[in-house]
């Protein structure tokens, strides 16, 4: 069995495994909201598709990169999940603050799709 201070250093360096991950995809998932709006924007102003194109580009290039992170830290992710209740209350709060802030960002990015989609399925309606 571990010894406290060993434990104690595994959920640091854990912990800060998954701060670090989910710090990267809040800053990916804020580039992708970017994006997001700029189709928007391009749209609504009559731009042309290949513009689209390019910004559906980005977005797809920015999940891919997440995609990748996730699958690098699975063990990291799997690991934390079946030992959080042995770690600290602070360091799970701190845990969950991150990924608040990135699931945030991600409903605000599904928000931002369905408008554009809606606004694509008026403009459709009007053709």
């Amino acid at each position: 069995m571990a010894s406290p201070t060993t434990t104690g250093r595994d959920e640091g360096v854990l912990l800060q495994r998954l701060l670090n991950l989910y710090e990267e995809e809040r800053q990916i998932y804020g580039q992708v909201l970017e994006l997001s709006r700029q189709q928007g924007d391009i749209v609504r102003r009559g731009g042309g598709l290949a513009e689209v194109r390019q910004v559906l580009q980005k977005k797809k290039s920015c999940l891919d990169v997440i995609g990748r992170l996730e699958l690098m830290e699975a063990r990291h992710k799997q690991e934390w999940e079946r030992r959080r209740q042995e770690f600290s209350a602070n360091n799970r709060n701190r845990l969950r603050e991150s990924l608040t802030q990135v699931t945030h960002l991600i409903e605000e990015i599904l928000s931002c799709e369905e408008k554009n989609d809606l606004y694509l399925i008026e403009q459709a309606r009007t053709i």
